[in-house]
């Protein structure tokens, strides 16, 4: 495992980027990189008189960091292979004095709208203070840089720096995450699990089963790394299930890849695997690959699909569903409708569309390929609601909710009149990952793969070599025979005929090293579009489009030469 994680900052070219661009902010004399890795427990990265800081764990993200007096000045990994998704932070700090305060400053945000400055970062104790979260003055001389491709790169690739301050009272380690971590390790915990595949990490793609019937329903859980909510209410779930009416087939860390390595979005390989369901490939999405597969058999029973996302700008928990005709459209409501009497529950959120560049979802893909009349998408908030971030209690009062309404979404529909009313969500406020999905589908700043672009020219330069050294081989080969040939050629017959056995042979020899199997006499004859009549006979024997042995005998037989 850890061999394969020495390459995965090899392509991810934002790295140097964002070395460069911050360059004389962190004060670096030069910008070179080496190939990070995670490793399952905390190494220590970074140590200073008052406190130290470890990463290169388990969900972690932590890139580079500088001291400058009393603040710590951060970048952040992006996603790997991809050119920037940079949201999820992950790290510990343990100090060394006792009441030390230090401002943190994460430098490299790429998302615009955050919550962050309303429910401030996760914290393992306490709490953060002084919060800040504002668009990087890319002008100012801090991060002016003279290179002319990393200067278009600041002009177009908008930078937000998130600052904070904490109060250390002790030395007791504290952690700071985007939102409260559900790492990989803890997934693989949770009790009777079947492995159906593994990742190009090797890690496994975990699916748990509960209840007893023979109609399914399906859960998924942890497509994007960075939303960790769904994690929690999955857990609760696998914990309270106990149905006879369906049978649960619940995969609940459907990315362990892009998890363990700390990535906000994507897997191993810079995908969105949310982006991947109609036709996934196992070279480049095996989770989802392994996934499908294992549903085959269960396609035409599967009733319910409930696909569990984080949301970073919105609060409370909602849904997004399917319809297509005013039928559909009244039974997914009545669905929503036993939600929406639920405290944490927000109805004006939730929406019923279906869009073109949303038709890859697991929502979308399980609704018009696999014909699941219910495909929804809960997104449940990763920063809580109004009385601040969910905790276990919340979580589990969700996760009951889910169930309840998932036992009951046969029921038959009611008063119309009383269902919700839904309104239809802008491309802009639908779906939690509009933003941060730009980062690495839609480049602004395009950097060609250098070492794909070496790897091909040395390949031309290697096909010139050997067709260069082909056609001088051929040369040489007509300098050396077409000489002898022609002579051979002016002769008359009776010459040829009162040439000796001894020198006809010796003439032979000479030629016959040379030849070899790629030997045409044909060529050799450039004023004639077709074979010699003499060689007529021997046509069947010679098969010249195959490129025979000279066979000496023959030529002495038909006298050819």
């Amino acid at each position: 495992m850890n061999k394969k994680l020495q390459l995965i900052t090899t392509h991810n070219y934002s790295l140097i980027n964002y070395l460069k661009v911050f360059q004389k902010k962190l004060q670096l004399l030069d910008t070179t990189i080496q190939p990070q890795s995670n490793q399952p427990n905390g190494q220590l990265t970074f140590i200073t008189t008052q406190i130290q800081i470890y990463s290169l764990y388990d969900s972690s993200n932590l890139f580079y960091l500088t001291e400058d007096k009393d603040t710590i000045n951060i970048l952040l990994n992006s996603d790997s292979n991809t050119n920037g998704c940079t949201q999820w932070f992950h790290f510990q700090v343990q100090a060394l004095k006792p009441t030390v305060t230090i401002k943190f400053k994460i430098l490299n945000n790429r998302r615009s709208q955050q919550l962050l400055t309303n429910f401030k970062p996760y914290t393992s104790k306490s709490a953060c203070f002084d919060l800040h979260y504002y668009k990087t003055n890319i002008h100012h001389p801090y991060y002016a840089n003279d290179d002319s491709y990393i200067a278009k790169y600041q002009q177009l690739m908008p930078f937000y720096t998130l600052e904070f301050k904490f109060t250390f009272q002790d030395d007791e380690i504290i952690t700071f995450a985007y939102a409260q971590p559900y790492p990989l390790s803890r997934a693989l915990t949770l009790t009777h699990y079947k492995t159906i595949g593994y990742t190009q990490l090797n890690n496994p793609i975990i699916q748990i089963k509960r209840g007893k019937a023979k109609q399914y329903v399906v859960i998924l859980a942890r497509q994007h790394p960075s939303e960790t909510s769904g994690s929690f209410v999955v857990e609760q779930l696998i914990n309270i299930i106990n149905s006879t009416k369906y049978r649960y087939i619940i995969y609940p860390m459907v990315n362990p890849d892009g998890v363990f390595l700390g990535n906000s979005r994507c897997n191993l390989h810079g995908v969105d695997l949310n982006r991947k369901w109609i036709n996934p490939q196992l070279s480049s999405e095996p989770e989802v690959y392994y996934i499908k597969q294992s549903l085959e058999k269960y396609k035409q029973k599967i009733i319910m699909m409930v696909d569990l996302h984080g949301h970073s700008t919105k609060q409370h928990y909602f849904i997004y569903g399917c319809a297509n005709n005013q039928n559909n459209n009244n039974e997914i409501k009545n669905l929503i409708a036993k939600f929406q009497n639920h405290s944490l529950f927000h109805l004006n959120y939730c929406s019923l569309e279906t869009q073109a560049n949303r038709k890859s979802t697991a929502r979308q893909t399980f609704w018009y390929q696999y014909k699941v009349q219910f495909s929804i998408t809960i997104e449940i908030s990763l920063f809580g609601s109004q009385n601040g971030r969910f905790s276990n209690s919340d979580y589990k009062e969700i996760a009951y909710q889910i169930y309840n309404s998932i036992e009951k979404c046969n029921e038959p529909i009611g008063d119309q009149a009383a269902l919700p009313m839904i309104k239809s969500l802008s491309d802009e406020q639908n779906e939690s990952d509009s933003e941060c999905e730009q980062d690495f589908v839609h480049d602004i700043v395009k950097k060609k793969d250098t070492y794909q672009e070496t790897k091909k020219f040395l390949f031309k330069q290697k096909t010139i070599q050997a067709e260069t050294s082909s056609i001088q081989q051929d040369q040489q080969l007509k300098q050396l025979l077409l000489p002898q040939i022609k002579t051979i050629k002016s002769m008359t017959k009776s010459e040829h005929k009162s040439s000796t056995k001894m020198e006809f042979e010796n003439q032979m020899k000479v030629k016959q090293d040379s030849f070899q199997k790629n030997f045409n006499i044909i060529n050799y004859f450039p004023q004639r579009n077709t074979q010699p009549k003499r060689m007529s006979s021997i046509k069947k024997e010679l098969n010249l489009n195959k490129y025979p042995q000279i066979k000496i005998e023959q030529l002495k037989k038909y006298q050819i030469l």
